[in-house]
């Protein structure tokens, strides 16, 4: 067994490398001289590489938009959401995320988009958790075009009025008074689920509903 492993260690060393090596006679004397010779002009760098419409790179968080549902939490195949309880919001670990995208997917509230940009990598581990980066740049689209949304609704003759959908709502737009049939505001229902989630009769169904492009 062991001359076996030598056997293949040799043939491994003395193999020849099939992929090119790294071009050493193209690389500047000083990169630092390089980069400033580039700054005055005196040489061109290749541009950036650009990125496909459906590339997936760093997580952008709207931490302002984020309800706090931890739907993200339970699609994401890498533990790379973190849920704060004290402020009842996440925050996303970049060097643990596999850029699947379940969580953009699964949010009601669209409070997770992906990016652009591939350049993350770092020296500093703090330098990859995302607390919050704001609200992205609305991409351009076809205006007053409608858009598909999910949301919820009851079927009155299921409903028993235990009051489970409006006490696990995240956003409050389900009424009702107990023992009776309730009703779920569709404009302001995020489509999360909660509620289907939460009924015991099964009386909560989903649904799609075409909304303007403004959203109003």
């Amino acid at each position: 067994m062991l001359n076996r492993m030598a056997l293949l260690l040799l043939r491994q060393v003395s193999d020849k490398t099939v992929t090119n090596p790294f071009p050493v006679q193209a690389m500047p004397d000083s990169l630092t001289d390089a980069l400033q010779a580039a700054q005055n002009g005196e040489i061109e760098l290749n541009p950036a590489v650009e990125t496909g419409e459906r590339f997936r790179g760093r997580l952008n968080y709207d931490k302002s938009a984020c309800i706090g549902c931890k739907l993200c939490i339970k699609v994401c195949p890498a533990n790379a959401t973190e849920y704060l309880p004290d402020e009842k919001k996440i925050q996303i670990h970049n060097d643990r995320c596999c850029f699947c995208a379940q969580c953009t997917e699964i949010c009601p509230v669209k409070c997770l988009t992906m990016s652009s940009e591939y350049l993350i990598s770092s020296y500093d581990r703090k330098a990859q958790v995302t607390t919050d980066t704001g609200k992205p740049e609305a991409k351009p689209g076809a205006a007053g075009e409608p858009k598909i949304k999910t949301v919820y609704r009851i079927m009155s003759d299921k409903c028993i009025g235990c009051t489970k959908c409006a006490r696990n709502c995240p956003v409050g737009c389900i009424s009702g008074k107990v023992k009776e049939p309730h009703v779920i505001d569709e404009s302001a229902c995020i489509g999360c689920g909660k509620c289907a989630e939460s009924c015991p009769k099964g009386a909560v169904e989903a649904v799609e509903i075409d909304v303007p492009a403004d959203g109003k």
